[in-house]
């Protein structure tokens, strides 16, 4: 399910169309874009007709499902360049699917929709999801929010390095292990 992630992000960027990204959870928090890009993209609240958000059991992830007569309120994402938009690729877990939509600024309603992408959850995993509750940020924040962040920060690290040159790797590898030496002999002599 996660090739499939990737294979839609792929099938986008070959055709340049990276576009806005409508998110409406997990992502919707500052400190999920500075541990992920290291900066806070453009965003605007934006409402997505026709979707309900109801929470994942584990993990207390919020999940995008089809409702007739829904309305989710999130965030659009804007200016994501190609490198950025694959980090948000790749922290979706591999329950959603890429999908087209088109959402309403909150500040332009009555301006047009804006086509974008976002992530709903795939129908064979609608077991995992709490059909009872809507995704609560408070309880995202105090329960998941810091391990959320890690992963994200992770993540850029991860991708930071797929990056870079073997040279790079070596001297970056190289540099780490003699600043370890240099605390090791440090805190010999101070012991």
């Amino acid at each position: 399910a996660a090739a499939l992630v990737a294979e839609q992000a792929a099938s986008a960027a070959e055709k340049g169309d990276w576009g806005p990204v409508f998110v409406y959870g997990s992502l919707t928090l500052p400190q999920s874009w500075d541990a992920l890009l290291g900066r806070m993209p453009e965003m605007r609240v934006a409402k997505l007709r026709g979707f309900a958000r109801q929470r994942v059991r584990f993990g207390g992830f919020a999940a995008l499902v089809e409702k007739p007569g829904g309305l989710v309120l999130g965030q659009l994402i804007c200016g994501l360049r190609p490198a950025e938009r694959r980090l948000v690729d790749r922290i979706v877990d591999d329950g959603f699917a890429l999908t087209p939509a088109s959402v309403r600024c909150l500040d332009d309603l009555d301006g047009l929709d804006t086509a974008c992408t976002t992530y709903v959850w795939r129908e064979e995993f609608f077991d995992a999801l709490d059909e009872e509750k809507d995704w609560d940020v408070e309880e995202f924040t105090e329960t998941f929010l810091s391990e959320f962040v890690e992963l994200c920060a992770d993540m850029r690290k991860s991708q930071e390095a797929e990056t870079l040159s073997d040279e790079d790797l070596k001297e970056l590898a190289l540099s780490r292990k003699r600043r370890e030496q240099r605390q090791d002999e440090h805190g010999e002599c101070a012991g």
